[in-house]
């Protein structure tokens, strides 16, 4: 289970769901309990408004995903043969190529809100006022109703008691039978039905009740806020239809069940005599006869007394179809295993040739004491990691865009990047780099948990891995020929150079601690004291690193 789906994978996902059930219901809507398509749309409700994910080994989208990775496998496969890195070591994960946004926004564009954003704004304001304008309207109308006198409702109500108290009022401006209200239920009906026929009000009566029992209107404003925030989404908008549908066939079939199959003729002539005339009616109330009559007539009369064959299937459907359509791939977050052991594990096929843990950059944390100030120091700015080399400058923002400048900073360019699986980031991570400079029980542990893993890859066989969660960012670097390069990824301070034995340019640290300032990480002062900091301690301990001029 993991939580932080976003908006469009929510959406995604749920109609898939929806498309599985609209298909379950054009084949079984007469064989099965109607209840069954009400449990379904409530776990698409679910989808839609819960930013969860339940993992499944048994999930549609794992197989999806399979057929996805195998083909990315054969073309990693291909592209590594025909341009291997020319020192050998070749590191195949799905093709990701250099994805760069042709606009050339400033980053301090970037915190304002984005045209997608305001778009869902808009749409989403339209669509609550198409919802809550009518209902509004009609709230105020139904204040106009009075109190019923009539001996026969009076009993019937007594012997029918709710844990909420209900009334039934009386309304001239309506022409037929409604429920509003969640907590406070008002059955309103008509002023000229005939109330002396007190087989058609018992019948009435009873279907309004149920509404109430099942908290029917709570359902359809349910049903209301998915059609709003996904208003983009057509199968929202069809399953809006099918199951605010659904909720009075299923109420209709209870009647039945009620009052015996017998009821079945007495009860359809109610519909067709209280046939719909409905005229602004609110969406956010459960009336009599809401939905199209012929369809609900035929669905009375095909209504038959519940079997223990009809149970099992609609426990079967309900069962396959939210193992299958609404759970996720279980493999997407969950690391490698063996992570006390790695070589315990098979390794993947994903990856060809040798190794690469040469090309790794080299952890410099070396000093306990200044290290975590000056993550401190990071955190606090809007970024969340900073790198520089020879080529780039990359830095991530507090919403976890990456924005690379080529020229020192001059200008900025925000990068897509492409999802990599965690499990086989962590597997290769076991392969590659096994002594990743720091704690390889603690990065498994984040990617098991859930961690997203983004990747970059340059045409000069540059890559970058980024791994991101609550707590914090960390980047992989891999890289065909040693670049010089500092970084600070919110965890570590790492610092690679081009050649062996390992030459580090004071002047280059120097420029780094510059482009700290320059972002408002620190100051000035702070960063002439770190930089002084880290260059005596290169100097004076027996490091791997020679400062040179």
């Amino acid at each position: 289970m993991m939580w932080g789906m976003s908006l469009l994978e929510m959406s995604v996902s749920a109609s898939l769901f929806i498309l599985a059930v609209v298909c379950f219901r054009s084949l079984l809507l007469h064989k099965v309990p109607k209840m069954t398509f009400i449990v379904l749309w409530g776990v698409a409700l679910f989808r839609l408004l819960v930013p969860i994910s339940v993992h499944s080994q048994f999930s549609i989208f794992a197989a999806v995903n399979d057929l996805g990775r195998m083909f990315k496998v054969q073309e990693s496969i291909s592209l590594t043969q025909s341009s291997p890195i020319s020192n050998g070591g070749t590191i195949t994960m799905p093709p990701i190529t250099d994805n760069m946004t042709t606009s050339a926004v400033p980053l301090e564009l970037a915190s304002s809100i984005s045209p997608f954003v305001l778009a869902w704004l808009i749409g989403f304001t339209l669509c609550a006022l198409f919802f809550i304008i009518p209902h509004l309207r009609c709230r105020i109308n139904y204040r106009m109703s009075l109190p019923i006198e009539n001996d026969f409702i009076h009993k019937w109500q007594k012997l029918n008691p709710l844990w909420r108290k209900v009334q039934i009022r009386q309304l001239d401006t309506i022409l037929t039978p409604l429920t509003y209200g969640i907590f406070q239920p008002v059955v309103l009906l008509p002023k000229y039905i005939d109330y002396t026929d007190e087989k058609q009000l018992e019948l009435i009566l009873t279907h309004e009740y149920i509404h109430i029992k099942r908290f029917d209107t709570l359902k359809k404003w349910l049903l209301a806020a998915g059609v709003c925030v996904h208003w983009f989404n057509p199968f929202v908008w069809v399953m809006y239809i099918l199951a605010n549908g659904d909720i009075e066939l299923s109420c209709d079939e209870t009647v039945i069940w009620t009052f015996g199959e017998s009821m079945k003729p007495a009860y359809a002539m109610a519909l067709v005599r209280l046939e719909e005339k409905k005229s602004g009616l609110s969406s956010m109330v459960s009336n009599f006869s809401e939905k199209s009559i012929e369809e609900r007539i035929i669905s009375i009369m095909k209504t038959k007394k519940i079997s223990i064959a009809a149970m099992l299937l609609a426990i079967v459907v309900v069962v396959g179809t939210v193992t299958v359509f609404a759970t996720s791939a279980l493999d997407k977050t969950e690391a490698a295993s063996g992570i006390e052991n790695p070589v315990a594990e098979s390794t993947p096929a994903l990856y060809q040739g040798e190794s690469s843990t040469a090309l790794m950059p080299i952890d410099l944390t070396f000093a306990k004491s200044d290290v975590p100030q000056l993550i401190d120091q990071l955190n606090a700015s809007k970024y969340r990691a900073i790198y520089w080399d020879n080529e780039m400058v990359l830095r991530i923002t507090d919403d976890n865009s990456i924005w690379i400048s080529k020229d020192n900073g001059a200008a900025w360019k925000k990068y897509d990047t492409d999802s990599v699986y965690a499990k086989d980031f962590a597997d290769w991570l076991l392969k590659n780099d096994p002594n990743p400079g720091y704690s390889m029980k603690e990065i498994q542990s984040r990617l098991a948990n859930g961690a997203e893993v983004q990747h970059i890859k340059f045409e000069n066989g540059k890559e970058i891995y980024i791994v991101i969660d609550r707590s914090g960012v960390q980047i992989e670097l891999v890289q065909p020929e040693k670049i010089t390069s500092v970084l600070i990824d919110g965890q570590r301070m790492m610092i690679t150079s081009e050649r062996l034995p390992m030459l580090i340019s004071a002047q280059m640290l120097k420029s780094f601690y510059d482009l700290l300032v320059s972002n408002n990480i620190l100051t000035e002062t702070q960063a002439e004291q770190d930089y002084s900091k880290r260059i005596k301690h290169l100097k004076e301990n027996n490091t791997i690193f020679t400062v040179i001029n």
